[in-house]
This record gives C-alpha cells, sequence and structure tokens, in this order.
C-alpha cells in the first residue's frame, strides 16, 4: 500500500540549555559571506505519543505532532541517534495526518521495530521559538532556535526551560565554531543532547536513565 510521506533526512543538531532571560546575540557575520536573517518568534504546539511504558523510547524511538498557528500541523516520527561532535543526528521523517491519531505509514513503520502497541499522548510542550538563519547564496547553512519550553498537563505549567539549537544543513567546522564561540560570549553553558521530550517526561515524574534517545 502506497503511502505519502512529507519529507524523510538525517536531523543535525547543537542542543544548549540556557537560562530564561538569556538573549541570542547578533549572529551577522559570525563567518565571511554568511548572513543573518532573523524569522521572528512563531509559537510550536508538540504532542509526543508512545505506550504507557514508554515502548517507543526505550527503543530509540520518538513520534509527536506539531503544529503552528497559520500552518498545517505534521506529524515526525524520529529514529536513533550518534553524536557527531556536539551535534546530534537522528533519521526524521515527517507524514501528514490530522493530529488526532498517528497516520498508518508512521505506525507502520513502529509496528516493525516494536510489534502492535497502544499510542496515546505522554506530554505535551508548548515553545516560544525565536529562529534565525544562516545563509550563503542562496544555501541555507544553519538554523539557530531560541527556544522557550513549556511543559503542560492539561491547562497547567509543570516545568519551563530555555534552550538554544543549532540546526546544521550545509555548515561546516569553521562556521560551527563560529557561532558556538558567539554563543558563549553571550552566556550560554556547554552542549546537552538530551531531547526536549526527555526533560518533559521528567518533569511530568517519569524517570528516564541518562543518554535514552528519541
Amino acid at each position: 500500500m502506497a503511502h505519502t510521506v512529507v519529507t524523510m533526512a538525517e536531523e543535525r543538531e547543537i542542543k544548549i540549555p540556557v537560562v530564561m532571560d538569556f538573549v541570542l546575540p547578533d549572529l551577522g557575520g559570525v563567518v565571511e559571506g554568511i548572513r543573518a536573517v532573523d524569522r521572528g518568534r512563531v509559537e510550536l504546539s508538540a504532542t509526543y505519543w508512545d505506550t504507557d511504558e514508554l515502548t517507543l523510547l526505550h527503543a530509540k524511538l520518538g513520534l509527536r505532532y506539531r503544529s503552528a498557528p497559520g500552518e498545517q500541523g505534521k506529524w515526525t516520527l524520529k529514529a536513533g541517534d550518534r553524536m557527531v561532535g556536539d551535534a546530534v543526528s537522528r533519521e526524521e521523517t515527517d507524514f501528514p495526518g490530522s493530529s488526532d491519531q498517528p497516520p498508518e505509514a508512521a505506525v507502520e513503520v513502529i509496528r516493525m521495530a516494536v510489534g502492535d502497541v497502544a499510542l496515546h499522548p505522554v506530554a505535551h510542550l508548548v515553545t516560544d521559538r525565536h529562529s534565525v538563519d544562516l545563509i550563503a547564496g542562496d544555501t541555507r547553512w544553519a538554523e539557530v532556535a531560541d527556544d522557550r519550553v513549556s511543559v503542560r498537563s492539561g491547562d497547567a505549567t509543570v516545568e519551563s526551560f530555555g534552550e538554544v539549537e543549532v540546526e546544521l544543513f550545509e555548515a561546516d567546522e569553521a562556521l560551527i565554531d563560529a557561532v558556538m564561540a558567539r554563543l558563549r560570549a553571550a552566556g550560554i553553558g556547554e552542549p546537552d543532547s538530551t531531547p526536549k521530550y526527555v526533560r518533559a517526561l521528567r518533569a511530568l515524574g517519569h524517570h528516564i536513565p541518562e543518554r535514552t534517545a528519541v
């Protein structure tokens, strides 16, 4: 049976925890030939699905539905992880579908990995994101996103935290080093590969071992 898949790609990003009042520095001229394009702010709503036993998490899978105002939401299935320097690299596949149930195409992939499982929402995050693209010519080399994340339980916020993500597309070592140096000068700490989803689950009372991927 054929299914429509929006995108399938490798995601590579550096994640750095920041204090809630951190201010993203000007990234213009961070490397010669690279210009910074401010994309402004957007509110992202993400719901993560798993089993009561967190079967997907322990199988190094992650399934979320994420939407933003004025945009069509999408499902994303993340598989595995490996470290490439300070960056986490994962396989990421996007699927179309309504928010109330995971699309069958994603469920088929999950079924091949862990068998038939009963999936339901296990964590809901709302992220206020300020993003800046680093561009050379017509090529997007990296995106720097400054996030303020709220972990929700119903209408209540259980925990909030800040994080900067540097997503790498065509970025070389010189650009990565320059961006990280500019961010460190603005006050960030050391990279931490812990996903937002895992931080949310811990805030919601789940015991998650260190270095568990999604």
